[in-house]
């Protein structure tokens, strides 16, 4: 019997689906291939000659209007390779920081049947998108059930990424203690199963000396900053690199050797200059200003604080943006200029609040409160300090909390009030303890 013609026949296979679907368009193989692909490329996929990477498959369905099922529903490609496909696109869209696509295709590759290591993975992308969006309380569970899936011996390094991600959002969630816990844990499992993943390594010591410099163990954060640098340096991770040396300067400043503070930011960000990463850049710029400042050289730090200004808008960061005036604020009071400090701290934490950047919003209140404060409006200040007192409690960011519940103690005693200040320099020195009464 005679087969049918070609028109009429149900595509089977990737090539003909590629060829039914290219002849549907009236499209040539050569206007297929594009610029980033061949004629004869498309001729052998359409022979079943050769099999189409993911990227270039998507460029395929790209330009045929169709979905990636449509080609890769065939049985070869079926089940595994399809959670690899999805997992593969969650990982792209985490780069992106695509929280939308990251949950779309991670859930379309758990929905394939993922299980155990791959599962553990997949919910950890999850958590990450979780994190991203501010929803921390759900990606600990996300975490805590990946954790139970992986084997230490089998998926050593998928458990060196949980506890990684983890220790992250303990830090963020201001929990310093365990999150150094957590880190100390992934960096040891690299060690002992002597894993070869030299980014997941970096940031992991990138995290932990962060962690140790809030935890105010300065040189422990200085060690492990140039660990992580020489780790970053050797695999020609300059973003990494970057961040290391940003670490690094933090370090120092914390030490006291501003000098070496401000060279390590600007070695920061001569690296940044050679990728495209703006968020780091902006951190470093705004890392960097604040080390100026503090270091007195005003016209710099503005100069610093202006180009990072600049930058943010440009790049639509509202969050840096916020930050920096908070920083302008410091410096205008610093110049004795209260009353356009307090306008810049007050819009700044108004941008901040509408966030939900609690630590940062801490920060806008405490230079309002300052400014306040200078100009003898000491109910404003009251007021303000309070409010931050109050947020950095309840986010549990104790090391802030203390530096701040000092701070205010020492405007009250400067003030004659003694025993409210007695009660703050108590909190201070537990910020653990219940907060004076307002």
């Amino acid at each position: 019997m005679a087969s049918l013609p070609e028109a009429v026949q149900k595509p089977v296979t990737l090539g003909e689906r590629v060829r039914a679907a290219r002849h549907a368009l009236g499209l040539s193989q050569a206007q297929l291939a594009g610029d980033e692909l061949t004629k004869g490329f498309i001729s052998q996929v359409e022979a079943g000659l050769v099999r189409p990477s993911l990227r270039s498959l998507q460029i395929i369905a790209s330009r045929l209007g169709r979905s990636l099922d449509y080609f890769i529903g065939d049985e070869s490609l079926a089940g595994a390779k399809r959670r690899v496909f999805h997992r593969l696109a969650a990982q792209a869209a985490i780069e992106r920081r695509e929280w939308a696509a990251v949950r779309r295709e991670a859930t379309s590759a758990l929905a394939l049947q993922a299980q155990g290591g791959e599962r553990a993975t997949l919910l950890r992308y999850l958590a990450t998108a979780d994190t991203g969006e501010g929803k921390r309380e759900q990606a600990f569970e996300r975490l805590a059930e990946a954790m139970a899936l992986v084997d230490a011996n089998s998926d050593a390094t998928e458990l060196a990424h949980l506890l990684h991600a983890r220790g992250v959002l303990y830090v963020e969630h201001g929990q310093l203690a365990a999150g150094a816990e957590s880190l100390e844990a992934a960096r040891d499992v690299m060690e002992q199963r002597e894993i070869t993943d030299p980014r997941l390594r970096a940031r992991t010591l990138v995290h932990l000396g962060t962690v140790y410099r809030r935890l105010h163990r300065t040189v422990k954060a200085l060690a492990t900053y140039e660990l992580a640098l020489a780790v970053a340096s050797r695999s020609s991770e300059l973003r990494l690199a970057a961040q290391s040396y940003m670490g690094v300067a933090v370090a120092l400043y914390d030490a006291g050797e501003l000098d070496g503070a401000i060279g390590n930011y600007q070695r920061a960000l001569g690296l940044l200059e050679r990728v495209s990463d703006t968020a780091v850049e902006l951190s470093v710029m705004q890392s960097l200003a604040t080390v100026q400042f503090e270091h007195g050289d005003m016209n710099a730090a503005r100069e610093t604080v202006d180009r990072c200004s600049e930058r943010a808008a440009l790049a639509g960061d509202v969050r840096v943006g916020a930050i920096v005036d908070v920083l302008r604020a410091r410096i205008t009071l610093e110049e004795g200029d209260s009353e356009n400090a307090l306008r810049l701290a007050e819009s700044a934490e108004a941008r901040l609040a509408d966030l939900g950047d609690h630590r940062q919003q801490a920060d806008a209140l405490r230079v309002g409160a300052a400014a306040a404060h200078a100009r003898g409006d000491f109910a404003s200040s009251d007021q303000s300090y309070r409010k931050a007192i109050e947020i950095l409690a309840s986010i549990e960011d104790h090391p802030d909390l203390s530096t701040l519940a000092a701070e205010y103690a020492q405007k009250l005693r400067a003030r004659g009030d003694l025993e409210s200040a007695f009660a703050y320099l108590e909190l201070a020195r537990d910020p653990a303890a219940s907060r004076p009464a307002s």
